[in-house]
């Protein structure tokens, strides 16, 4: 398959640009630059997305009234944390452009180099195959929830974390044009118009680990910018749909208390309680201060290892 990983300019997207009215049919992310990341707020609370590859077990999560079932459909697997990029790829991209009082449209094309480049993501010929088999994985995931964004409705639905995608290949003279069409949920679609969106860090990025930035989610949701917030272990377990045994799972909350390079929230964990404490970084206090400082320092070890072992990219492809 082609590598269409090469920047395209903003005149060579218009090839691609349908005919536009008073609706327009296709949302062309590439030409909006993203000021705020943003998430949607169900997907952060309930556990949407699978923390493993290649999971394919039926998970049901229940949190009061809130029903999530979610299951894989064909044995791909469940859609993982980092399938969830094309989520806040697309909500961050269409919140933009609504505080642009720009239209926007369900279905969202984007070549593969913007979603690269603005999720932190190596650009190479492997990084294309994976991006479709990240697609697969969205669009073969069912969420069954009783989650509804209406005020006039309450029912249970069901839908795919995408409805359809596909990639659109043109040629115009010398120049390979690659675009990916993802059609998202109405369900989705909803939430962002809605403004059920909250903003994320663009170090979000930047954590490698899948529990990693499960936590993170959770922490940004409940913590927000409040002082702290504190949870129940065995909650925070659940909430992030860990299969890990829940002592093994203590075991990870620890080791990321000695790390901390959570962005934005400092972790604390009280083994006598059994309870995490997430705390504000950005809070004007002298604690908040020192964390702060930490944090700059890791981000900036971060770029520095980076710019070492950059090596630079493939794209083309035999």
């Amino acid at each position: 398959m082609a590598d269409h990983t090469k920047k395209t300019g903003k005149r060579n997207l218009n090839t691609l640009r349908p005919h536009i009215h008073k609706q327009i049919e296709f949302f062309i992310a590439d030409d909006i630059d993203i000021s705020t990341f943003r998430d949607e707020m169900a997907s952060m609370e309930h556990p949407f997305f699978a923390l493993k590859g290649g999971d394919t077990k039926v998970r049901e999560y229940r949190n009061g009234n809130v029903t999530v079932i979610v299951r894989s459909l064909a044995g791909i697997g469940l859609a993982t944390i980092f399938d969830k990029d094309i989520w806040i790829y697309a909500i961050s991209k269409l919140q933009e452009a609504i505080n642009n009082n720009q239209s926007i449209s369900r279905t969202v094309a984007f070549t593969p180099y913007d979603f690269f480049v603005t999720t932190n993501r190596a650009k190479s010929g492997r990084a294309y195959d994976d991006l479709e088999k990240t697609l697969s994985r969205l669009s073969g995931t069912r969420i069954k929830t009783n989650i509804i964004y209406s005020e006039n409705e309450q029912e249970t639905i069901e839908f795919g974390l995408i409805d359809t995608w596909r990639i659109v290949e043109k040629q115009k003279g010398k120049l390979e044009i690659g675009m990916v069409e993802v059609t998202l949920p109405d369900w989705l679609y909803q939430a962002i118009a809605k403004t059920k969106v909250l903003k994320i860090s663009p170090d979000y990025f930047r954590i490698r680990k899948a529990i990693d930035r499960r936590i993170y989610e959770i922490a940004r949701k409940h913590c927000g910018s409040q002082h702290e917030f504190t949870i129940c272990l065995d909650k925070l377990h659940q909430k992030t749909g860990s299969s890990r045994e829940l002592r093994k799972f203590r075991f990870d909350i620890k080791k990321l208390t000695k790390v901390n390079d959570l962005p934005d929230y400092e972790i604390l964990f009280d083994p006598v309680t059994d309870k995490v404490t997430f705390k504000n970084r950005n809070q004007n206090t002298d604690k908040g201060e020192s964390s702060r400082k930490r944090e700059k320092g890791k981000k900036e070890i971060f770029k520095i290892k980076n710019k070492m072992f950059a090596k630079p990219s493939t794209l083309k492809r035999t």
